[in-house]
């Protein structure tokens, strides 16, 4: 019943979410966008894996429910019961871990099934960090002792040893702020690692000081004009196209041609070479000759492709070779883009109008006098669009800072769950504990020190899970890296900004103090005489 309630709402609130969230991207990109169709094929398959899932949770708990002896559940209760999960788990966590690990760092698979490894490794990882949990949480405890002494008072020990006695129960719980903190750093070290490059390249490809556009195309005379005005040092005509790479296996594949004029393009901006040993000034002079071409990064990793190598497009004039001078970074049209010189686009595919002119103003003269200067003369003869530098680059950063803020909300939701799982642990603590917190209150302990015991179990949850997941998500953002390398041949910095770091900790904490609030203050307001006669 749970399984089937719960996957009715979540299929419900996921067609929410989605269509919500293509509302949001519509209005970061100014662009209406289609909302798609949800198929009732994907609608099934959800329902059946969330009830599946829910019978496979119930399994563990069912089975321990049907070997209850009844003698031996009449008899007097005090025994403890440790399963062999919490007996000898530890040495299998271990085992599932070094398994992860040697399969990471040893890769044998091909390309092929490396991302279904790759996910079968993430839950390998999980589960072997989990079955760690009462072990960890031991030890944890004894270290917790005299620091939560001091920080909750003598009713902190109480708390954090409190843990030890629904050790099954503790270790869910402490998977699932593994899992909550593990999602917030696994975004903001994937995020960070894709702006670490985004804007590396948008500060060289954005370049000069004004760029032109134009709703009709710009013949190659506009870029004399402008820079035949006062306040222009040189003006780089750029175009855009679209072009058939012919591969060697006999494949086609779709790729962007950027022309350029190599000599007004490096007065204007930079080209940004893979290789920083690179004789900038010998490659920009064999792209001006003509018959070469520089390939993005991402071109060069996913198809293994060097300096020297050649590359066949279809032109005008039929298939022609291009040779290979260097690597850049380019991220434009995912990095499926080769530059070329205008030249050669005129030659080989007749094409003789530009799509966007960068401009370089003289030293000591203001932008916005430029602008308008350009503006006045051929603004609306030529129907043209002048932004400055910083305006660009505005709008692009925040477009950029906007999408790769609504990650961070999946990161709130597995917060939100783990703080469920909190209150859910502290509850039923709480219920079980109703006659021996009534008995502690007879013999004098305060409603202060019962709240400061209930807070210090769910801190100490909360650090256990905090550092857990922290280093759940620094492994976790490494192989997710690795496999968006594998998959789309670009290499990415692995990035883990501090503040993400100070953030998960933070998060952990205070979320395990706040899900503590109501169970803390439901124990607090249990009647002394109530409590003893509780059964």
């Amino acid at each position: 019943v749970l399984g089937i309630l719960g996957s009715l709402l979540g299929g419900a609130l996921g067609i929410l979410l989605s269509r919500g969230f293509v509302r949001i991207m519509a209005q970061i990109l100014g662009q209406p966008l289609n909302p798609g169709e949800i198929s009732w094929s994907t609608l099934v398959v959800t329902m059946a894996l969330g009830l599946m899932v829910t019978l496979i949770a119930a399994l563990l708990p069912a089975l321990r429910a049907g070997q209850i002896s009844p003698l031996e559940a009449l008899r007097v209760r005090g025994k403890k019961q440790t399963g062999w999960v919490l007996r000898n788990g530890w040495w299998l966590g271990l085992l599932l871990l070094g398994f992860s690990v040697a399969i990471l760092i040893w890769n044998p698979f091909p390309y092929d099934v490396q991302f279904r490894m790759g996910s079968m490794v993430v839950f390998s990882l999980f589960f072997g960090a989990m079955l760690l949990v009462p072990s960890i949480t031991t030890l944890s405890e004894r270290m917790a002792r005299r620091p939560f002494q001091w920080l909750y008072g003598n009713g902190g020990q109480l708390g954090t040893r409190n843990l030890e006695r629904a050790q099954m129960r503790t270790m869910l719980t402490t998977a699932s702020l593994l899992i909550g903190v593990s999602m917030i750093i696994v975004i903001q070290g994937m995020t960070a690692s894709f702006s670490n490059d985004l804007f590396e390249w948008m500060e060289a490809y954005i370049g000069g000081d004004l760029y032109v556009n134009s709703s009709v195309p710009m013949k190659k005379e506009m870029q004399t004009r402008l820079e035949a005005l006062p306040g222009v040092l040189a003006a780089s005509p750029i175009r855009y196209f679209e072009t058939t790479w012919l591969k060697a296996d006999g494949e086609e594949e779709s790729i962007n041609f950027m022309a350029v004029d190599p000599d007004a393009h490096t007065r204007v901006t930079t080209f940004v070479f893979a290789d920083s040993d690179l004789d900038v000034k010998r490659v920009v002079a064999e792209l001006d000759q003509g018959g070469s071409i520089f390939i993005s990064s991402v071109l060069a990793e996913k198809y293994h492709l060097v300096a020297g190598d050649t590359l066949w497009l279809q032109t005008r004039k039929g298939p022609h070779a291009f040779q290979v001078s260097a690597v850049v970074m380019d991220f434009y049209n995912q990095g499926m883009v080769v530059t070329g010189s205008w030249d050669d686009m005129r030659r080989y595919f007749r094409i003789n109008d530009a799509n966007t002119i960068f401009i370089k103003v003289k030293p000591g003269i203001s932008p916005e006098q430029t602008l308008r200067d350009i503006e006045n003369l051929y603004g609306k003869r030529y129907q043209l669009t002048i932004e400055s530098n910083q305006s660009v680059k505005s709008r692009a950063l925040g477009l950029m800072s906007q999408a790769f803020s609504m990650f961070d909300v999946l990161g709130v939701l597995a917060v939100f769950v783990s703080a469920f799982g909190v209150v859910n642990t502290l509850t039923m603590s709480v219920y079980e504990r109703t006659r021996e917190i009534g008995m502690l209150r007879s013999i004098g302990m305060t409603r202060a020190q019962v709240v400061k015991m209930v807070l210090a179990e769910a801190g100490l949850l909360g650090i256990i899970g905090g550092i857990m997941g922290l280093a759940f998500g620094i492994l976790l953002t490494k192989i997710f890296l690795a496999s968006m390398t594998a998959m789309s041949g670009y290499s990415l910095a692995f990035i883990i900004p501090p503040r993400s770091i100070v953030l998960a900790i933070i998060v952990a904490l205070v979320v395990s103090q706040i899900a503590a609030a109501l169970p803390a203050a439901r124990a607090a307001r249990t009647p002394v005489l109530e409590a003893i006669q509780y059964e």
